[in-house]
């Protein structure tokens, strides 16, 4: 009798173990699921900001280069401050940081300028690969 009870123990115990490990591991993956999500969507909003740095009449090259110098690229780069997830739709709050570089006149020397800052909150909806840019709601939401 005592060999059945401890025998009904330890099957309980593995019962325990077994499906705290099963709520562990689905933890996990929905943590990936949001983490490989906030990274789409932070792929997304830099597409914009780094095709704005591309033009050839970005607003960083509306001013004069440094002396001897000459406007050659720009890095865009964003965090996420904030992702509101809705039915089919993403909020997010974008910190941007666009540096432009300017290069020496022969194109060499490539040397990262002041760069610009901006704060937005834009609406995406999920697309084809990864994100889609729906609209700019900075102006609402900073207005209040």
């Amino acid at each position: 009798m005592r060999r059945i009870h401890w025998l009904l123990i330890a099957a309980l115990a593995v019962v325990i173990v077994a499906g705290a490990g099963v709520f562990v591991v689905r933890d996990r993956i929905e943590e990936a699921e949001r983490t490989a999500e906030r990274e789409s969507l932070r792929v997304a909003a830099e597409s914009i900001f780094q095709d704005r740095a591309d033009e050839k009449d970005a607003l960083w090259r509306r001013y004069p280069a440094p002396a001897g110098r000459v406007w050659s690229q720009a890095r865009a780069k964003v965090t996420l401050d904030r992702v509101e997830m809705r039915d089919t739709s993403a909020k997010v709050w974008v910190q941007e940081i666009t540096t432009p570089y300017t290069t020496d006149r022969s194109g060499g020397d490539p040397r990262p300028d002041v760069p610009y800052v901006g704060q937005y909150v834009y609406i995406f909806e999920p697309a084809e690969e990864g994100w889609a840019f729906v609209r700019d709601v900075t102006k609402q939401e900073f207005a209040g």
